[in-house]
């Protein structure tokens, strides 16, 4: 059972790390409100990814010029270091790691539908995050439903796409603004 475990952790890992290059090559993929995480749930572990367009997050989508915007992207990471980004209903899990890389699109240039008032690099190219957390979670064999917090904490964000796979197998759901629970048994 482990080692069909660690298979498809290195699978999903695999298939994770292909996303940034993926929708750098497809500009439709960076789409404004929306973000996609994935888990992988093992035992009392969750190993997620969470890729986002940057404005989602942080309100601008290129490197942090002011100290206002390098604070937005310290606030970020030190929340992503003190709160699991999905959770157990009973609010048992806790991140052991966290991890934030930024692609600021440099370089990249796209058609916009949208206008960026905020960024002074018109047509530089889209930014966007990508958030790796590990989460240790006692007693999650018992729960059967999570929630994320992603959705209010980051009032750009829309709409969130989740899929995981773990010991109950894989699925999906879409989740909105007051819609922030999800059951990976079904």
């Amino acid at each position: 059972m482990k080692t069909q475990n660690t298979l498809i952790s290195s699978i999903l890992v695999l298939g994770l790390s292909a996303g940034p290059a993926l929708s750098q090559q497809n500009p439709a993929a960076h789409q404004h409100g929306r973000a996609q995480l994935q888990l992988v749930i093992d035992g009392e572990q969750i190993e997620l990814l969470l890729q986002s367009p940057a404005y989602n997050l942080a309100g601008f989508e290129h490197r942090p010029e002011t100290p206002e915007q390098q604070a937005a992207i310290d606030s970020i990471t030190q929340w992503l270091q003190q709160t699991a980004a999905v959770n157990t209903t009973d609010g048992q899990c806790f991140p052991v790691a966290a991890n934030l890389h930024a692609d600021w699109g440099q370089g990249q240039i796209h058609e916009h539908d949208h206008h960026h008032e905020d960024s002074p690099q018109q047509g530089a190219g889209h930014g966007d995050m990508e958030i790796a957390q590990s989460l240790r979670c006692p007693g999650l064999q018992d729960s059967a439903l999570f929630e994320t917090g992603l959705l209010e904490r980051f009032p750009a964000m829309e709409q969130l796409s989740v899929q995981w796979v773990g010991p109950q197998g894989q699925g999906s759901a879409r989740l909105s603004r007051g819609q922030n629970r999800f059951h990976p048994g079904q």
